[in-house]
């Protein structure tokens, strides 16, 4: 980003990024996701306007397709409070305390939820019943358990699921519940209520060890009936002091020329692990949280992962993750400990895109948000204008840019005040701003000038570029993760407003960028020499 500010005259060089990794090169000409179907409703129960109903569900509402789950959570609308879960493309709705007697209930699913590719439902869709009078004086059961009773050689670390016959009273806190016992007691642990099943989360268990479960009669249904009588079932854990590791993946760990429309990434260990990663922000790929959308799927005895893969990735990136710490379900830790599983996409990798309406989303330490686009890009002549919003849209100002195959040049601005334009300058000749490939400039200083001519006064501007000798990785919190392998660009600028032979005006600048690859400009610091205080800009979403 180039960023110059005097008084009456502003050039930011900026460049920002929302969480899509598609396609950031010329070379690359994949079509984007194909998908723009809307999903649809294809059943729900109760049915619109049906009476006599059960007051305490659970209730359903199934979908034509996947949808992205939290956005039907968000989006749905009733007068009371509901537990969600679901199987499939269905979602289940259970109240958390009993529904009135005799009253009409509106369940409203709103047109903003969306499929996996961000297609919206678009119409609200309502439906209306009415709760049965009838009593509910029948105590709830236990009906089944996973583990069952007697299983021997079950993970340590397997979730203790246990389906009553109906809706219970949902307990959440873990140190002061009294309906569930545990021996021995883990320690630490989790409940989630999936319509009429507690499952239980918890660290794992000791290995070749008796655990016993029981539920008490503290357990109540939503219409306050107790369990008739305390609920026991015991299960022995299995013996395991084998350290795990990564067997195999696909794509392979280390592949390359992995198409960027990649659906999913399969992990197979070499045997069960525990299913809850405590992964640091170092040991993972920033660019991968816009491609992964939903959480990873296991396979029925937790010795398999599969990651599914939202959106088109980057090409010619190489996405990693570093499993730290990660355990078996005995508690052994992964070997190597920490085991690094990476691929790179197939074509050529650019660190500072260029394609029409590219999107770059930014906060400053204020949390104001900054938004950069590409607009009137023409691939003949490389020029394209990278405009500078805020988050309202109202335009800051517009910087002329051209791409060649070995440079990045500014070739003048358009200044905004309050959305209108000002003026415009035009350097008489383009300013080298950055020479391609980086990997070719590594610790190398080059120097440039030039003027922008105008009728009142002239802008002449001097300075240099100097790519730091080696990369560096880069820690962001907002996206959860690490941008790896960041060049760092140092630019050093001294500008000067010259009416005739008097300097009316002047600053001394040094701006530092740090370019990841595929995604471009990931931190901007703006220094204004002299000034104590720096200006830094921290990506927190692109969309290319």
């Amino acid at each position: 980003m180039l960023r110059f500010r005097l008084k009456s005259l502003l050039i930011a060089f900026l460049f920002i990024i929302p969480l899509v990794l598609t396609g950031c090169s010329e070379d690359e000409a994949e079509a984007p996701p194909t998908d723009t179907t809307p999903p649809t409703i294809t059943g729900h129960f109760p049915a619109d306007g049906a009476s006599d109903v059960t007051r305490s569900g659970p209730y359903w509402v199934a979908f034509s397709e996947a949808m992205d789950e939290e956005s039907v959570d968000l989006s749905l609308s009733s007068y009371h409070v509901y537990n969600t879960a679901w199987n499939g493309d269905t979602i289940f709705m259970t109240p958390t305390s009993l529904l009135d007697g005799g009253t009409e209930y509106t369940i409203t699913v709103y047109g903003t939820c969306e499929d996996l590719h961000g297609n919206e439902l678009g119409n609200d869709y309502p439906f209306s019943f009415t709760t049965t009078t009838e009593a509910d004086n029948t105590p709830p059961s236990v009906i089944h358990t996973d583990p069952e009773h007697n299983a021997t050689g079950v993970s340590p670390s397997k979730w203790i699921e246990i389906t009553f016959s109906e809706p219970m009273t949902p307990v959440w806190d873990w140190d002061t519940q009294n309906i569930i016992d545990i021996d021995p007691e883990p320690d630490d642990g989790e409940f989630e209520w999936e319509a009429t099943t507690l499952v239980i989360y918890h660290t794992p268990f000791p290995t070749d060890s008796l655990i016993v479960v029981t539920v008490n009669t503290t357990a109540t249904d939503l219409a306050g009936n107790p369990l008739s009588a305390p609920y026991t079932f015991s299960f022995r854990t299995m013996v395991d002091n084998v350290r795990p590791y990564l067997e195999s993946a696909s794509p392979s760990n280390g592949a390359t020329g992995i198409p960027t429309s990649l659906s999913q990434i399969v992990l197979n260990f070499s045997e069960p692990m525990f299913p809850i990663f405590e992964m640091s922000l170092e040991h993972v790929d920033a660019r991968i949280n816009k491609v992964v959308r939903q959480e990873p799927d296991w396979n029925e005895d937790y010795s398999s992962m599969t990651v599914p893969i939202s959106e088109y990735l980057l090409p010619g990136c190489t996405y990693w993750v570093e499993f730290h710490d990660a355990t078996d379900a005995a508690g052994n830790p992964i070997d190597p400990n920490p085991t690094t599983y990476e691929f790179t996409t197939a074509g050529a990798v650019s660190h500072f895109p260029v394609s029409e309406g590219a999107r770059w989303t930014y906060v400053d330490e204020w949390s104001d948000v900054k938004i950069y686009r590409i607009d009137n890009y023409s691939p003949s002549t490389g020029n394209f204008d990278q405009v500078r919003t805020d988050e309202y849209g109202t335009i800051n100002d517009v910087h002329h840019l051209r791409v060649t195959t070995n440079l990045i040049q500014h070739r003048g601005i358009s200044e905004y005040d309050g959305g209108i334009l000002d003026y415009t300058w035009m350097w008489d000749e383009p300013l080298p701003y950055i020479k391609l490939p980086l990997e070719n400039y590594l610790g190398d200083t080059w120097n440039f000038s030039s003027v922008a001519t105008g009728t009142e006064y002239d802008v002449h501007i001097s300075g240099s570029v100097e790519i730091e000798g080696s990369k560096v990785n880069l820690v962001n919190e907002f996206l959860y993760g690490t941008f790896k392998d960041c060049f760092v660009h140092h630019l050093s600028v001294d500008m000067y407003m010259i009416a005739g032979s008097d300097t009316v005006d002047e600053g001394h600048f040094h701006n530092i960028m740090y370019l990841s690859p595929g995604v471009g400009i990931v931190r901007f610091i703006d220094e204004e020499v002299g000034e104590v205080h720096s200006d830094t800009l921290t990506i927190v979403d692109w969309d290319l």
